[in-house]
Formats: C-alpha cells, sequence, structure tokens
C-alpha cells in the first residue's frame, strides 16, 4: 500500500523544522543579550567613559603604559591593542580614524586624532563591551549546568548586567567587564573541572586584573564536585601559586612606575560606615539621579536575594559564596575607597547564581499558587455537589 503523503510530510517536518528552531532561539537570544549588554555598557560609557586625560589611571596612559599602580599592572586589553595596532595596515587605520568617532556620542571619550591611537582606543572600547556581551552567555551557560530553569538562565544574568553601572560607583574602568568575563569563565571552568583551561585562563585573567588570585581560593568547592579533596586543593594550590607569580612579574615589570601596589582606605571606611556617610549617597546613572556607594536601599536588595536564595542553592554553591565573602570582604574595607562596590566581584558571580535561585523558587510558588486557584474554580459548587 503507497504511504500518504501528507502523513509523510507530517512525520518528516519536526526534524527538518528542529534545527531551525533551535538557530532561530539561538539568534534571538544572541539579540536579546546584545541589546542588553549595549544598555549596560552605554551606562558605563556615559557614566564614566574612558576616563581620557586622567594621567592615573586614563587609557591613553593606560595604552602607553604611563599609568601609576595600581591601574598599569591591568594591561590584557592594552596589550591587545596594541598588538593589533602593529598587525593592522596604515590603509585601515586611516578609515577607522574617520569612522570611529565615540567623542560624538558620549562628551567623556577622546579616542586621539591619528589613525594608530583610534584604533588602540576603538580595540579597548569594544573588547569591553564584548568581554561584557561574553559574561551573559557564559553567566547563562553555569545556571544551566546547574539545572534552574532556561528563563531563569537568562533573566539573572539580564538583570546584573543592567545594575552593574550602578555598581560602577566612585569609579568605573575598562577593565571591569573583562574582569567579570574571567570570573565568569572561571567559575564554569571549575564547575566542570577543566583544570587546565582554567590555568591557562588564571594567567590571562591575573594579566588583566592583579586580584584575580583572590578569586581562586572560591573555587574550591567548584572542583570539589569533580575532583578528590586532595586533587582539589592541590589545583587550587597550583592556581594560586601561577597567579602569584604573574603577580610578581607584574610589579616587577612597572616597580619604577609612580604610586603605590595598593591603597589603604581602613580607617575612612570604619567611619563612613560606623557613622552612615556611605548609605545615603547619590549619583547620576543611566542619566538619572540613582544610588551610590554602599546606598542603604541597595544593600537592601543584595540582603533579600541571599536571604531567599541562600536555602534553595546547593551547597557547593553556598560554599562558593562563603569563601569568596570571606575574602573579598575584608580586602574591601581595608583597600578600597568607600562604596566602591564593583570591587565586590569575587562575589559577583556567585550572587548572580543565588539570583537564578531566588526567580526559580518564585516561579515554583506562584506557579503552585495558580495551579491551586485553577482547581477551586474548577470544582463545582457545593449546592452542585449535594444536588
Amino acid at each position: 500500500m503507497p504511504a500518504d503523503p501528507a502523513r509523510v510530510v507530517s512525520l518528516s517536518t519536526p526534524s527538518r523544522q528542529a534545527p531551525m528552531s533551535r538557530l532561530a532561539s539561538s539568534f534571538l537570544l544572541f539579540a536579546f543579550f546584545w541589546m542588553v549588554a549595549a544598555a549596560a555598557f552605554s551606562g558605563f560609557a556615559g557614566k564614566w567613559g574612558m576616563r581620557d586625560g586622567d594621567p592615573r589611571f586614563g587609557v591613553a596612559s593606560m595604552l602607553d603604559m604611563s599609568a601609576h599602580k595600581p591601574f598599569v599592572y591591568r594591561q590584557l586589553v592594552p596589550e591587545l591593542a596594541r598588538r593589533l595596532d602593529d598587525l593592522a595596515p596604515e590603509r585601515f587605520k586611516d578609515k577607522l580614524a574617520k569612522r570611529f568617532k565615540p567623542d560624538e556620542v558620549f562628551a567623556k571619550s577622546a579616542p586621539g586624532e591619528t589613525g594608530s591611537e583610534r584604533l588602540r582606543y576603538a580595540v579597548v572600547y569594544y573588547f569591553s563591551f564584548l568581554s561584557l556581551l561574553g559574561m551573559l552567555f557564559a553567566l547563562r551557560r553555569i545556571l544551566l549546568d546547574l539545572k534552574v530553569s532556561p528563563l531563569a538562565a537568562v533573566l539573572a544574568p539580564t538583570a546584573f548586567a543592567l545594575a552593574f553601572p550602578y555598581l560602577q560607583t566612585v569609579g568605573g574602568y575598562f577593565y571591569d567587564t573583562t574582569e567579570l568575563l574571567c570570573a565568569s569563565l572561571a567559575f564554569l571552568l571549575a564547575l566542570r573541572g577543566r583544570l587546565v583551561a582554567l590555568a591557562a585562563l588564571a594567567f590571562v585573567a591575573t594579566l588583566n586584573k592583579e586580584t584575580f588570585f583572590f578569586l581562586l581560593p572560591a573555587l574550591y568547592p567548584l572542583l570539589r564536585h569533580y575532583h578528590s579533596r586532595r586533587s582539589a586543593w592541590l589545583a587550587v594550590g597550583a592556581l594560586v601559586v601561577l597567579a602569584g607569580l604573574m603577580n610578581v612579574a607584574l610589579k616587577a615589570a612597572f616597580i619604577d612606575a609612580p604610586g603605590g601596589a595598593a591603597e589603604f582606605h581602613l580607617w575612612d571606611n570604619l567611619r563612613a560606615y560606623l557613622l552612615g556617610g556611605a548609605y545615603f549617597r547619590t549619583e547620576t546613572t543611566y542619566g538619572l539621579v540613582g544610588p551610590s556607594r554602599a546606598f542603604f536601599l541597595s544593600l537592601a536588595a543584595i540582603a533579600i536575594v541571599v536571604w531567599r536564595a541562600w536555602p534553595h542553592a546547593p551547597r557547593m554553591v553556598r560554599r562558593h559564596v562563603a569563601i569568596a565573602a570571606a575574602v573579598n570582604l575584608p580586602l574591601f574595607l581595608v583597600f578600597c575607597a568607600t562604596g566602591e562596590m564593583r570591587n565586590l566581584s569575587v562575589t559577583f558571580v556567585g550572587f548572580v547564581v543565588l539570583m537564578a535561585f531566588v526567580i526559580d523558587h518564585e516561579a515554583r510558588l506562584r506557579g503552585g499558587a495558580q495551579g491551586d486557584a485553577q482547581k477551586e474554580a474548577a470544582q463545582p459548587p457545593e449546592a452542585v455537589r449535594r444536588a
């Protein structure tokens, strides 16, 4: 008996549509994350720009390696810009000098006049944006690996990315977004037990910002998920040594640079936090007056997320967050300017994971409540049941 053509089409169509559906979904996700990253990066660029003109940490000073310590240590993106400038043909640089004009969009941006200056500036500018975009995908992958719902795996990174310009209070720098990408990749690689890739990342991430060294102990609970206790400790120890040697090399390379390797803020911070001076400041973000420093409502939002998520997060995530906070908070108090929230970066990935578990928990609660309401609505009235 010949097969029914309509039936053949109906059976074969889904298999052909499945790859197209996945491709379309991937495209929509990319487009959504691109817009989120663009909005968040615009919030940073409109607020701080590339810190142009400042001899201590401006992008021009970072590119020519004349910046002050500790900023001059953060050479990953400037070094990439210098290498690409050496490789690029002059004709390309001349075209870029005419087309790349961020100073026409953000008054705080001043990329220079020559093609070489504009190329280097463009690399720093767009690599910072692409780092933020890459962070969104890395965080989503982390959350899916932790069995978070697909919706929460998108919403939690989105919320954090859009909130990040608010965390860039007191200061914001082009290497902040690359630091977020490196921290997200470190969490993901540790979660999957990829030690060789993690070692390579430690080298790159330390070149971006020397404080990556302090994230490494917090990776132990994640490594322990795949490795024995002894192997996990040995891995963390080896990573710490590698990052430490990279730190020593950077400090030796810029030993004659002005400034100090760290800034001491303990007494100022104790005074500000105990007397309440850090909790009621405001500044402009996204073109609107908003919270600044350790604003009390910002701290309340963070506390609520941690409180609600803690019982529902996996044990290894809770241990990661606890170790990260134990390492980061004392450093934040001693070495960071009052309320400089972006310097809590060691805790950020764990916080995004907690946000995702809060979203999932709230969705389950609301879904359960709606299900109960629908069941009650479907039941006949008491009088009808008696009849």
